[in-house]
């Protein structure tokens, strides 16, 4: 697995979509015009930090900013690499006569910033490559793809021990000038996504019409009625929709998604987000599904749900995983995604 973590303004903007998105989320956020198409975010003292996404030793961050004006940030704060509870590294924004360098530090220990400074009122992409490890430890940072830091042989492990597996944004400081948008968060792992990945667009897709398969009981309307959550909604089951439910194992729920418009040429890699909780008290296994434009399905992973509480359970999908063949277009505007019960 390479893919880890995606976060485009898209899908979500709304907070109870992000609370269960995160595994803690704290302070105000603002949504502003994205970087290329659609939505960005503005940042106001926001604490986000995902759930743990596996350990690795090398991690890659690509983002793009836009500090409207002067930034005047506190630190430390920034965008994190963490095991557990405990820092590894953090990139940080600081002024400089009119525009910005970005360092990265250990903890309070400055490993490296940019010779390059870069302006106010524009977009940049950035990307961050590091191999966590106490004494070879390795970084190297790209502006718009072309190396501005880098470094080899150092200490690049704040926790003592190799390894990081949360990505957090630690924004104490609120500063309505700073946008972010088209964050995605790949470790080194497997043979695909798991370097740098150029420049890449986030695109929201979502259900908008039955699969081919529809056996969960919608508890009002139709199946993707009651799944069709998209951009500033509340969740269905909180609002006037409802939510579909099953206690068979077998029974399998598909949908239909919605066309990509702003992604027309390759794919990186998808990133599914499902949102389970249980009717009452127990515990069920529950597997994402795909089922692709020519009616090939495959099975994504297998998720433990257990709470009457809702919460975002994560797929990352570097290929196609019924043809084991990179995406394209047509799988997504073609494929279906689902839900089935296992045990």
């Amino acid at each position: 697995m390479a893919l880890r973590w995606s976060e485009g303004f898209e899908s979500h903007s709304n907070t109870a979509q992000w609370d269960r998105k995160y595994a803690t989320r704290s302070g105000a956020f603002a949504i502003q015009a994205g970087r290329v198409f659609g939505n960005g975010g503005s940042l106001q003292a926001p604490v986000w930090i995902t759930p743990s996404r596996g350990l690795a030793d090398t991690w890659g961050i690509a983002f793009g900013v836009n500090f409207l004006a002067q930034v005047v940030l506190a630190t430390p704060q920034g965008i994190y690499l963490e095991k557990a509870t405990t820092e590894q590294v953090h990139l940080e924004f600081v002024n400089s006569a009119g525009s910005f360098e970005v360092r990265l530090m250990r903890g309070a220990t400055q490993l490296g910033i940019t010779s390059q400074a870069f302006a106010y009122g524009a977009w940049h992409h950035f990307e961050l490559k590091v191999t966590i490890h106490p004494s070879t430890g390795s970084y190297e940072l790209r502006h718009n793809e072309v190396n501005v830091l880098s470094g080899s042989g150092v200490n690049t492990a704040n926790a003592g021990t190799s390894q990081a597996d949360i990505f957090a944004l630690r924004f104490t400081t609120t500063n309505t000038n700073a946008r972010f948008d088209d964050i995605w968060v790949w470790d080194g792992t497997g043979s695909l996504n798991n370097d740098f990945g150029g420049d890449a667009i986030i695109e929201e897709f979502h259900p908008n019409g039955a699969g081919n398969s529809t056996q969960w009981t919608p508890s009002a309307g139709s199946n993707f009625d009651n799944v069709d959550d998209s951009g500033g909604s509340a969740p269905d089951d909180a609002g006037a929709g409802g939510f579909n439910g099953s206690d068979t194992n077998g029974q399998k729920d598909l949908y239909a998604l919605s066309d990509l418009v702003q992604i027309q040429g390759n794919i990186l890699g998808v990133f599914l987000e499902t949102q389970m909780a249980m009717a009452a008290s127990g515990s069920r296994q529950v597997k994402t599904k795909y089922r692709d434009d020519g009616g090939s399905e495959a099975d994504g992973a297998t998720h433990s749900v257990a709470a009457t509480v809702y919460d975002t359970f994560i797929d990352t999908f570097d290929q196609n995983p019924a043809t084991a063949t990179p995406w394209d277009v047509a799988d997504i505007n073609g494929g279906q995604f689902g839900v089935e019960v296992v045990s």
